[in-house]
């Protein structure tokens, strides 16, 4: 976990508190809440920001992730870092995926290629076969990804901890077994 990046991105919150333009956003920098390190908060924030990054572009996810995060309290600099799962590169392939499982459970065949627009309406030619799967698979996918985050990286935080805990624990046995001969 890059622990390094999030407590200097916290040790600034402190300077930027002090700035005129920051004022009214005081209480997000005044709060410790959004800037906490510890497990629970952590998987939370990384749950979250995947959530959102499978979400369709409706918003900027940078400003749904910065709302949902102050109304959830979790940490604020990690829910907008995890957010980045869905960037240009993999943009397309996760989105995909999240059409192909919309149609899945819709039970309909996903589209080979894109229907031929109308001159008559204004919506976009794919706005009926595409989107109800579409919005529906960004729903499901989004949730399993967070689900899986979440447990994958609490399970991990803790055996990591579990594993320096035994580490320790053998060390100190080491050295008094040393000192005792």
């Amino acid at each position: 976990m890059p622990r390094r990046l999030f407590k200097k991105l916290s040790r600034q919150r402190h300077h930027l508190r002090t700035r005129w333009y920051m004022k009214p956003f005081e209480f997000v920098f005044g709060d410790a809440a959004f800037w906490s390190l510890n497990r629970r908060n952590v998987t939370r924030a990384v749950a979250l920001g995947f959530f959102i990054g499978f979400m369709p572009p409706v918003l900027p996810h940078t400003v749904l992730a910065l709302l949902a995060a102050i109304a959830l309290r979790v940490n604020i600099p990690v829910t907008l870092t995890a957010i980045f799962i869905t960037n240009p590169v993999t943009m397309v392939p996760l989105y995909y995926a999240a059409y192909w499982s919309g149609c899945f459970v819709l039970g309909i065949k996903p589209l080979t290629r894109l229907p031929q627009p109308k001159p008559d309406t204004w919506l976009p030619a794919f706005h009926g076969p595409f989107m109800e799967p579409f919005l529906l698979g960004c729903l499901i996918v989004g949730l399993a990804v967070a689900v899986a985050a979440y447990i994958l990286l609490g399970a991990s935080w803790h055996f990591t901890l579990v594993y320096k805990f035994y580490k320790r624990k053998r060390l100190r046995r080491q050295r008094k077994e040393a000192s005792e001969q």
